[in-house]
């Protein structure tokens, strides 16, 4: 279950990781109290959101073309580095009392720009810190270390925001990129050999993006996510709505709601690092795709506390285990001269689309209530995943294991100049 932690370099990795999630957790619970109170606005705490998500949305493809060019190790050390600033500057800014929206959003986009291109390499490096025999159990443990942070950072946020303020917050999240720094400095990376493709950024892409779309088991598994992200991840906009108006549930409730989801997720990540490889992989993502279609359905026609709490635990836990197996299983089809551009269209569509479903189920929300919006996206994902089911047999198939045997396709082979 934990063999990914018998390796130094990754054990450093994942304490560094843990301590940096928590400040992160910290920073944008205390984020947006500050924007709340500077503006007195709901539309100000939304462009907010927005200014840091989109660059996901925008640039991380263009960033997984340059993760497959330089040293990993390096790009992690610049994006962590720009991060620790951005952090102490809206610290500075936020406890001289000059913080106004403009700023904030600035930094904001700034951060959000560094993170398109830190989240694939991000990503890629795990690859080259574990045994690859360890990977699957490296890729849910970082899972492990990211929802424990989730769970820990809103309840120490609340905790610091009432004694060191919003400030003290933002300063304690700067230092907490210590962690990760220390750690990448003295980690030993397994060296890896690059050979200069020919072309330009755009056309270095289009080698990643034509490798993902023909390859015959990559382009079903991404098709899934990203209908998961678009109508499935949304349920955390509506979660207040859920809460208050369908529920009747005050603060309390809410935080608890948020918890259950919070537990269910730390309790599947556990799970697919221990029974994940025993199970064939492309079973089990659509396994639990349709269970967590089934989760918000359930959820979206809750009326009572338990039954909420109850679908959202499962929620978490299917999720995790569908994004989990499914990280597993894109890291290791994904040849290492690709890895930074395959990633990072992970990345796009595992955080970048989610903006895009949240306007969908808001709007949908806005006009025939928070449970049909839910009810419908839990649907639309129980489609997609009986869909795979019937019409890609090798997805289907895909077995459990390292080293899965895929047909190969149009795609499958290097680009030119490329290791393998």
């Amino acid at each position: 279950m934990f063999g990914a932690l018998r390796g130094r370099d990754f054990r450093l990795f994942w304490t560094g990781a843990f301590i940096s999630n928590i400040g992160s957790w910290i920073q944008s619970i205390a984020l947006s109290w500050l924007v709340y109170q500077v503006s007195n606005s709901a539309f100000a705490l939304g462009a907010v959101n927005f200014a840091g998500s989109m660059p996901i949305l925008l640039f991380s493809l263009i960033g997984g073309v340059y993760v497959d060019r330089i040293d990993r190790r390096r790009v992690l050390l610049i994006t962590q580095t720009l991060a620790l600033v951005f952090a102490m500057l809206l610290a500075a800014m936020t406890f001289a009392n000059v913080a106004q929206i403009s700023y904030i959003l600035t930094i904001v986009l700034l951060t959000g720009i560094v993170m398109a291109v830190n989240s694939p390499a991000w990503q890629a490096f795990i690859v080259d810190i574990v045994d690859p025999n360890d990977l699957p159990t490296a890729i849910a443990l970082n899972s492990t270390q990211f929802n424990l942070s989730r769970v820990a950072g809103p309840s120490i946020a609340g905790l610091l925001l009432a004694t060191i303020g919003a400030a003290g917050c933002f300063f304690l999240n700067g230092l907490s990129f210590v962690a990760v720094l220390v750690a990448l400095l003295v980690i030993r990376p397994r060296p890896i050999k690059r050979r200069a493709e020919e072309g330009g950024v755009w056309r270095r892409l289009k080698v990643g993006l034509d490798y993902a779309w023909y390859h015959p088991i990559l382009n079903s598994l991404i098709v899934l996510t990203s209908v998961m992200a678009i109508f499935g991840f949304p349920y955390a906009v509506l979660m207040p709505v859920m809460a208050q108006a369908v529920l009747g549930l005050g603060a309390d409730g809410y935080g608890a709601l948020m918890a259950a989801t919070g537990i269910g997720a730390i309790i599947g990540s556990l799970t697919a690092a221990s029974w994940g490889r025993r199970f064939p992989r492309g079973r089990l993502m659509l396994t639990a795709q349709l269970a967590f279609a089934v989760s918000v359905v359930s959820f979206s026609m809750s009326r009572s506390f338990v039954v909420a709490a109850v679908s959202l635990i499962a929620l978490g836990f299917f999720m995790i285990v569908y994004m989990t197996v499914a990280n597993t299983a894109i890291q290791i089809m994904t040849p290492d001269a690709l890895r930074g551009r395959v990633m990072s269209i992970w990345t796009l569509v595992s955080f970048g689309f989610t903006p895009i479903g949240s306007l969908i189920a808001g709007g949908i929300a806005q006009q025939w209530g928070a449970p049909l919006a839910l009810g419908f996206g839990g649907a639309v994902c129980a489609f997609a995943a009986l869909a795979i089911a019937l019409l890609s047999p090798t997805f289907r198939a895909l077995p459990a294991g390292n080293n899965p045997e895929i047909p190969p396709g149009p795609a499958m082979a290097q680009p030119e100049g490329a290791d393998s």
